[in-house]
């Protein structure tokens, strides 16, 4: 037997208003189109399903009998397309994201809580990953958007967008509290013990080339893998290090580690979204990114 999906979705709605007007009018198309479909699954299906009269279309016993079962797996089908729709709309909709640290903190995080304000049915589901590991998800199809915060090219159909600039601040802890309230040059500053990530992260990169532009070498004591792992290091006087200016504003509120002013000033940075531009975005997806765009630094 060939009879499809289709075939069985016109039995369904002409059994259930018992007229070929009014089922060819909630399937947008002809009546002629559904008369066709019922005499082909009759044929198929080896017996009569409906009697015909003036006062519409009305089940055979073995048509009854062949409703039960359609009726019940429609019912199903209906189901999943609705609770699909609701998966992927504004009214219960998931976004999936790829997000560094510094991206979180700067900025996502507050953008998240903004837009769930309007859409408080709308999920985020959200993987804290490196630069390069979130620009792969979004390659790889693992989420629907990456927020990086560092600048980066990206080749299509991956598409970048600069959402808000962001600063770096340098913080100290009390052992080293004879380097508060003056400039200081970074020369000064190397001799010091510093606090950074790993060689291959793209923040400390970022920090070698900014000494280097200097004349100088960045050769940290202690490397961490995270940036959240720098301040409560700071904090313990192990050393000075950069930290986004959001990561440091309590502590610094707190008096627990204070800023210290560089000579040289380093340069802004960038939180950026990138998305794939041949991936099919959610309905939330899309209003997300709408939401990001309206949004001022």
């Amino acid at each position: 037997m060939n009879s499809n999906f289709e075939y069985y979705k016109v039995f369904y709605y002409v059994a259930k208003y018992e007229n070929l007007t009014k089922a060819s009018s909630v399937l947008k198309t002809s009546q002629p189109a559904v008369t066709r479909t019922i005499h082909n699954l009759e044929n198929e299906l080896g017996c009569r399903l409906f009697t015909r009269s003036k006062s519409g279309m009305k089940l055979t016993p073995e048509g009854r009998t062949f409703y039960s079962y359609v009726s019940a797996g429609c019912a199903q089908f209906f189901k999943g397309e609705n609770d699909l729709s609701n998966l992927i709309s504004l009214e219960n909709g998931t976004i999936y994201i790829s997000a560094t640290e510094t991206a979180l903190h700067c900025f996502l995080f507050r953008a998240m809580g903004e837009f769930n304000s309007i859409y408080p049915n709308v999920h985020f589901k959200i993987l804290n990953n490196s630069t390069m590991d979130s620009v792969n998800a979004v390659k790889e199809g693992k989420v629907d958007l990456a927020f990086v915060s560092t600048d980066l090219q990206v080749n299509k159909p991956l598409r970048m967008k600069k959402l808000r600039e962001y600063h770096e601040v340098l913080i100290g802890g009390s052992r080293y509290i004879e380097l508060k309230g003056r400039k200081i040059s970074l020369e000064e500053l190397s001799t010091y013990p510093w606090i950074s990530l790993t060689s291959e992260a793209l923040t400390r990169k970022f920090l070698n080339n900014y000494f280097a532009d200097h004349g100088l070498q960045f050769l940290p004591d202690m490397e961490l893998a995270t940036t959240d792992l720098i301040l409560p290091a700071v904090r313990h006087n192990l050393g000075i290090g950069f930290v986004p200016e959001e990561f440091a504003e309590e502590e610094k509120k707190a008096e627990n580690v204070f800023e210290i002013e560089v000579e040289e000033k380093l340069p802004t940075r960038n939180i950026i979204l990138i998305y794939d531009t041949e991936y099919p975005q959610s309905i939330a997806s899309k209003e997300f990114q709408k939401f990001l765009s309206s949004q001022k630094n």
